[in-house]
């Protein structure tokens, strides 16, 4: 028997329109954190040496938290229909949890400018794999 599966239709639309929302949610999200640390007002929930979190900071923090969680269900549950090779899923897994790793390792210990790095790597990574999701 043949089973009919229906990939990201049931919640927003087709996968084009949901990498849009989520995209639009990601980048709302970090422009948002772009927000000056003078103009967020006081730190509510302090990280580490230079870096605490403010009620701004917590709005765009969960914007990017809620549009790169959607974007990765629908990267994930298309992972299928990708056509990638292993090697190639491995690498880009590879890449894209190095680059996470780095993300959070500069915001709790002293490797302040590793953000960068991790943020290229993830990129990269989100680069390769969105476009061939958003796709039908």
């Amino acid at each position: 028997m043949t089973e009919t599966v229906v990939m990201s239709q049931d919640v927003g639309g087709a996968p084009r329109t949901q990498v849009a929302i989520t995209a639009l949610l990601i980048v709302a999200g970090v422009l948002i954190l772009f927000v000056p640390a003078g103009e967020e007002g006081r730190v509510l929930v302090p990280v580490s040496e230079g870096h605490g979190l403010s009620a701004v900071d917590g709005v765009g923090a969960a914007l990017l938290a809620l549009g790169g969680t959607w974007l990765e269900v629908l990267v994930v549950r298309r992972l299928p229909y990708l056509a990638l090779p292993p090697r190639a899923l491995f690498g880009l897994g590879l890449l894209a949890g190095l680059g996470m790793g780095l993300l959070i390792a500069s915001v709790f210990s002293g490797f302040f400018w590793w953000w960068a790095i991790g943020a290229t790597t993830l990129g990269v990574a989100v680069l390769v794999l969105v476009p061939l999701t958003a796709r039908r």
